[in-house]
């Protein structure tokens, strides 16, 4: 599990949703989340390793953030989950 804040609105997070969502699964991303943090976007991701996680956030992801402005995240996380399960 992967959690972290956006130092960002919740517009500028929103024109740049699509375009890594449809790199994201392709990269592994198993869950996607987001919620409003006082004025930024909190987001909570599972994905199936750390590797995993790591390649997506350092390729794609860095270039999309670094493309939309938004500065790398101060409080990321990455949190080994014992079990998740879906509806």
């Amino acid at each position: 599990m992967v959690t972290f804040t956006l130092r960002t609105d919740a517009a500028t997070y929103q024109s740049l949703h699509a375009q890594m969502m449809s790199l994201a699964r392709p990269a592994g991303l198993l869950f996607h989340s987001s919620h409003a943090v006082g004025g930024q976007v909190g987001i909570v991701d599972f994905w199936p390793s750390a590797d995993a996680w790591n390649a997506f956030a350092q390729g794609p992801l860095a270039e999309g953030m670094k493309g939309a402005g938004i500065a790398p995240p101060d409080d990321l996380k990455v949190t080994p989950v014992l079990n998740a399960h879906g509806a």
